[in-house]
């Protein structure tokens, strides 16, 4: 949300300052999302930090910055802009199916109802072609592109132009969540284990075959994943680029899920520490990351107390059969496995339908 100062000087005036005004808005604009369901909240000054981290800030002051690309610590960013016609719902969700590392998506709306949109693809390469025929490169303007997804004044972008805001624009605000299996109507069953503005627990009391099938999936979801454990040749099969195994209390850097073991509590010397609402683990995380998975032995059971503590449960119930409850409803779940998955998890297979 940007605000334009000068056009606004005779409303400003009663605020003690422009940030002021900021905040005021913005808690507006927060408070109105709230009430139509949405968990937003205001941000503060290190969430702003570290979101133009990640959209790119080190490329964007960087020296590697070419025609068609620029270049950062994580890969070369290339920027393109949606012509007025593609500005659309279903072509706008096809970006989220794009090869790449990472991919921003910017759709700014102005006061005269008018629109304009584009799509930041980070790949290990520049790009030499666009993702899709429908999309034109910004050559020239590929730094000024990609300050305009940041938290700033917007650049004009010469090779961008506006068009009418459609009546009607769904676009997606956040991941679908780790795909968990199939249920009983043949439908597939996907649910998140992070959330953008909350914090996110979730105990998961299956073997490992199954537990450990979740933790790549939040991986492959695009996850930083840290697991604390005093049993390090368990998890020695789940080793991959961003997923750390550790034996001490402190996450490996940009750590954005943890997962810990559970530990049944003893009245007397117990060494574990105790994870939210009174669920002992054996190594907690400090500092805690924004979403923890727990990780128990098949058949543990929480009492209510501790059940309420978390927002997802998943408990194996057969050998490829869980039950997973969130939001106060609960699915059985045929537990999907897939052949590419064996090598993380290193156990003896298991009778069940192959997912292709």
């Amino acid at each position: 949300m940007r605000l334009p100062v000068i056009g606004n000087t005779q409303a400003l005036r009663w605020r003690t300052s422009v940030g002021a005004a900021a905040i005021s808005v913005a808690q507006r604009v927060a408070s109105s999302l709230r009430c139509q369901g949405l968990r937003a909240k205001l941000a503060t000054a290190t969430d702003l930090a570290e979101l133009d981290r990640r959209l790119g800030s080190d490329a964007v002051a960087g020296s590697a910055q070419r025609w068609k690309a620029i270049r950062g610590e994580a890969g070369w960013m290339t920027t393109y802009a949606y012509p007025a016609e593609a500005i659309s719902s279903r072509v706008l969700s096809q970006a989220w199916t794009l090869r790449a590392d990472e991919v921003i998506q910017n759709v700014t709306v102005y006061p005269d109802a008018t629109c304009t949109a584009t799509i930041t693809v980070r790949t290990p390469t520049p790009a030499p072609t666009p993702p899709s025929v429908i999309l034109r490169r910004l050559n020239g303007e590929q730094a000024a592109a990609a300050a305009a997804n940041m938290c700033g004044p917007r650049p004009h972008l010469r090779g961008q132009r506006r068009c009418p805001l459609p009546a009607q624009l769904v676009t997606e605000i956040g991941p679908s969540g780790v795909l968990i299996g199939k249920l009983s109507n043949g439908d597939r069953l996907m649910i998140p284990v992070t959330d953008a503005g909350e914090l996110s627990r979730v105990f998961v009391a299956a073997d490992d075959t199954i537990a450990k099938r979740i933790v790549i999936r939040v991986v492959g979801a695009g996850e930083r994943v840290c697991v604390h454990t005093r049993d390090q040749e368990r998890w020695a099969s789940v080793r991959m680029p961003q997923l750390s195994i550790v034996g001490t209390p402190r996450p490996a850097p940009r750590t954005t899920v943890g997962v810990v073991e559970y530990v049944r509590r003893r009245k007397n010397g117990d060494d574990g520490k105790s994870e939210g609402s009174g669920v002992d683990v054996a190594i907690s995380p400090t500092p805690r990351p924004a979403s923890v998975i727990t990780i128990a032995r098949p058949g543990t059971s929480l009492s209510e107390s501790d059940r309420h503590g978390f927002e997802v449960t998943i408990e194996q119930i057969d050998r490829a059969t869980v039950k997973v409850g969130a939001a106060g409803q609960n699915w059985l779940v045929e537990m999907e496995m897939f052949r590419a998955e064996n090598r993380y998890v290193s156990l003896e297979p298991v009778t069940m339908s192959i997912g292709r």
